[in-house]
């Protein structure tokens, strides 16, 4: 009944969406040369305020379209930067042509004026959106105002895209926010002080490096209103629900010239995150402004941390949650930034497991049932100092400190035909993080412009693991003596210290070709000691070591580089080719020392196409090699879960794989289309794969250097056609991987493909309900022995957004998932969720009833596989919740 009252709603109100009558304005803008004008714009004033303005922006052949409502005034004005505005009235009764032809302006101060209240405007990497021409004042936060742009997409966990790319730094008036992430900010940025939206691709920090380095970062500004300014705005909201569930979240923000403070608060019980993995890892990534992948220099054992960020369902959640930010300008050359985030969650999880083993004559069955309850605690920050002395030079150094308590007590029920063993599971994980980073660039001429990095990172991580079990585990593999019960512990230890440098020369010999010099080294000692024993019930311990166990390895390698790249234009084609050397020497020293030394040459290649401003083609391609962790290369046995072991091989080589990635871009405001395609492939030459033996569900890895092939191809597509205020999506997704797998001493070969395809349709008006309305389906094949598994996932889904009656607004969302493997089971589940809030214009005050879960649904169902195992999971999620908030904007 529930069900059928929640879906009846939302289709009544979509019922009250209508289409009225149109006709459309079509032509050309040329200049005095019939050179056609691409991005100009074409801004449609209605003669009655009960209508909404129109707007089109030329294509590269200066054409335009615009949608008016039939036998109406409107007064067209047609604006680009350097010429006269040109201006007329117009009343359609059917559809009509005019082409327009503008002439050079006189006044420049004028036209920029006017240029900059335009609803859109589109030079080379920048675009900037008027938001008031796209809002009707009723939004809440900045991501409600992002969705109105066009083509702009936000996507549930906050991440933005613009036509087609990833926005990866959010500013605010310039400066960075909170480190850069967008999801703090779009779902937090009250959307009454937006003034407009800049929108700045190929984006870099160290303005003279851009078209030097190939950035392919992009920036997402969000200018703020006048009145914003040195002033206090923000909101404060206070929840309580049913089951005594509650919510408080300020905001509070304060811009100026030169200071900006931001804090961002958070208490609730009803499993909301105000940080997750992604912003931990946009985080991590935005340290250094050279290297572009921080990850292969700095491999943190951070997977505990990661872990808990990850998970977002849980039976029951407590989060408490504060960050804070500061950026203050000193004087004209010295700016001074930094943020601090302290959390803490406490969780209740449960999970319903069932795992297949595949062995080589038959499948091993097990079902496992876990209840685990969490308290994990963090607290990380980062100051950051940039001097520009000079227009041509940029000096800056950051600091970082990360420190986390994670404490997890998991009790497992594992069922196979052989045994039932309970198991108790306690995890104590301590770590630190400290990173410090210098930079130096400077311009010394047109010719000639360097860069300097210098960066040290040192990690520590102490995680401890007890294992009670009424049954002995591993039997055969680890030396336990015969007791009541069974208590086992794990005492690891690693601490990681990585120093690198690196120094880049540009030279530009002329406007077709430059020439980039690079040299640099890395230098990483990693220190990892294990120690597990059971402690027996008469007092005593048994120390396993004497049976293989208790890892001490000292760990070193050296990366010395040096690389040349040449960067020239043949007619559109930006083309750039390089070949770096890398001289890696690498000693791992436990019960014996192992050193290497080698040489290794990576070629790369990349190449862009620009058809248009609006069409690109892109193609990179690069040789890569990489080492594995220092645990890997450990010597001795230790312990992974309650059935998994493995030891370490210390005559371990680097893996070696090419990759290559093909990608297509295309925009056209005119005929409303965007459109991205992506080909990318890799194939791994050397790579380090497990031997595993598996006996039953008990399993033992060794790392080995493979010589066999592995192959991985993907083809992803996304295309967006907008016909009036309907908007079509289609997406599509097609990858395919086979790799061979050493199992109980014979190789096998496991194929896995992956095909998913969206399509959903969107509206999107100014007053009146807003909904997208979609359908997603996923296939999964998994071939490994003689085993082929399949899945199947379905989900359609509802949004809704509608403002009404002036003070209200009703969000709504609905998501159906069926899910069906090849043994024949299925499991369908609902979800929705729903608020109604309401709000005045003129006031500080406003309301909001909200619902989650609102079908009370138990649990959601997916499924994984990997080199021997295809596993079904139920994880069981939060009852649903009913909270009436209160909010009051400063």
């Amino acid at each position: 009944m529930k069900k059928h009252l929640f879906i009846g709603i939302v289709f009544l109100l979509l019922g009250q969406f209508t289409f009225a009558q149109t006709r459309l304005l079509t032509g050309v803008v040329t200049d005095s040369l019939k050179t056609p004008l691409a991005y100009t714009n074409v801004l449609a004033k209605p003669d009655s305020i009960y209508i909404n303005m129109a707007f089109a922006i030329t294509d590269e052949k200066g054409r335009f379209k615009l949608e008016l409502k039939e036998n109406m005034g409107y007064t067209i004005t047609v604006s680009y930067l350097g010429f006269k505005s040109f201006e007329f009235k117009i009343k359609l009764s059917q559809n009509a042509t005019k082409n327009i032809v503008l002439k050079e302006a006189t006044n420049q101060l004028e036209e920029i004026i006017l240029i900059k209240e335009l609803p859109v405007n589109i030079k080379k990497d920048t675009i900037t959106y008027n938001t008031k021409v796209f809002t009707n004042g009723k939004e809440r936060k900045l991501k409600q105002v992002l969705k109105k742009l066009p083509g702009v997409e936000v996507a549930k966990n906050g991440s933005v895209t613009v036509l087609g790319k990833k926005v990866t730094d959010l500013l605010v008036d310039g400066k960075t926010f909170f480190g850069g992430g967008t999801k703090l900010g779009v779902e937090n940025i009250p959307a009454d002080a937006v003034r407009s939206v800049e929108v700045l691709d190929n984006y870099n920090k160290v303005g003279f490096l851009k078209g030097l380095n190939n950035s392919q970062r992009m920036a997402l500004n969000i200018k703020l209103k006048k009145d914003k300014k040195k002033f206090v705005f923000g909101d404060i909201e206070g929840g309580k629900g049913n089951g005594k569930h509650y919510l408080i979240h300020p905001t509070l923000f304060y811009y100026s010239p030169k200071t900006a403070v931001n804090f961002i608060g958070d208490v609730n019980d009803i499993g909301k995150k105000s940080f997750t993995l992604k912003d931990y890892l946009d985080f991590e990534g935005g340290i250094g402004k050279l290297l572009s992948d921080p990850s292969s220099y700095f491999k943190l054992s951070n997977s505990a941390f990661a872990g808990f960020l990850e998970n977002q369902d849980f039976t029951a959640a407590k989060n408490n949650f504060a960050a804070a930010n500061i950026t203050q300008a000193i004087n004209g050359k010295i700016d001074i930034s930094g943020y601090g985030i302290l959390s803490n969650t406490k969780s209740t999880t449960q999970n319903e497991v069932l795992n297949q083993y595949l062995t080589n004559n038959n499948s091993v069955l097990e079902s496992k049932n876990t209840f685990g309850n969490s308290n994990n605690t963090f607290a990380m920050g980062k100051m950051e100092l940039t001097y520009r002395p000079s227009i041509n030079d940029d000096i800056s150094y950051a600091s970082f400190f990360k420190a986390a308590n994670n404490n997890n007590n998991t009790n497992l029920l594992s069922q196979t035909k052989t045994a039932n063993t309970q198991l108790n599971t306690r995890k104590k994980t301590l770590s630190t993080t400290v990173k410090q980073n210098a930079e130096w660039h400077k311009k010394l001429s047109y010719k000639h412009t360097f860069s300097f990095t210098a960066n040290y990172q040192y990690n520590k991580s102490t995680p401890n693991t007890q294992w009670l079990t009424n049954q002995p585990i591993l039997q055969g593999l680890i030396p336990l003596v015969s007791d009541s019960s069974f208590d086992i512990n794990q005492l690891k230890y690693l601490q990681i210290n990585n120093f690198g440098f690196l120094f880049k020369h540009y030279w530009v010999i002329n406007n077709k070709n430059h020439i980039y010099t690079t040299l640099g080294s890395r230098i990483l000692n990693e220190k990892y000691q294990t120690s597990e024993f059971q402690n027996l019930s008469d007092g005593t311990q048994n120390n396993f070591e004497s049976a293989g166990f208790g890892n001490d390895l000292d760990f070193n390698l050296t990366d010395t580089y040096f690389g040349i790249e040449h960067k020239f234009k043949v007619g559109k084609a930006v083309l750039k080719t390089g070949i770096f050397g890398h001289y890696y020497h690498l000693k791992a020293q436990q019960e014996s020392k192992h050193t290497k030394n080698k040489i290794v040459w990576l070629p790369a290649f990349t190449a862009k196409y620009d058809f248009s401003n609006s069409e690109h083609l892109n193609f990179r391609y690069n040789l890569k090699s990489a080492f594995a962790d220092a645990p890997k290369y450990a010597e001795k046995f230790s312990l992974l879960h309650y059935n998994a072991l493995t030891k370490g091989n210390p005559n371990l080589d680097n893996e070696l794989y090419h990759t290559a990635r093909l990608w297509y871009t295309k925009f056209s405001l005119y005929r409303g289309i965007i459109m991205n395609a992506n080909l990318s492939y890799n194939k791994k030459i050397h790579s380090i794969r497990n031997e595993i033996q598996l006996q039953g569900i008990d399993q033992f890895t060794n790392p080995v250097l493979s010589r066999n092939p592995e192959n991985r191809w993907q083809f992803s597509t996304n295309i967006r056609k907008t016909i009036s205020k309907l908007t079509l999506k289609i997406k599509g997704n097609v990858s395919t991987s086979n790799y061979f797998q050493s199992l109980n001493n014979k190789l096998f070969k496991n194929k896995s493909n992956i095909q998913s395809l969206g399509i959903a349709l969107a509206t999107n008006v100014k007053k009146g309900p807003n909904f997208e309305l979609g359908y997603d389906k996923r296939f999964s094949q998994f071939k490994s022995l003689s085993n082929l598994s399949k899945f199947t996932n379905e989900s359609p889904y509802l949004n809704l957004d509608c403002d009404f009656l002036k003070s209200f607004k009703l969000e709504a969302d609905y998501t159906r998932t069926n899910y069906k493997n090849d043994a024949g089971l299925t499991n369908r589940y609902e979800v929705a969720n729903a608020s109604l809030s309401f709000q005045k214009e003129d006031s500080a005050w406003g309301f909001k009833v909200s619902g989650t879960n609102i079908f009370g649904v138990s649990f959601k169902q997916q499924n994984a596989f990997s080199d021997f195992l295809i596993s079904d999971t139920k994880t069981f999620i939060l009852p649903r919740i009913w909270l009436f908030t209160l909010t009051y904007k400063l």
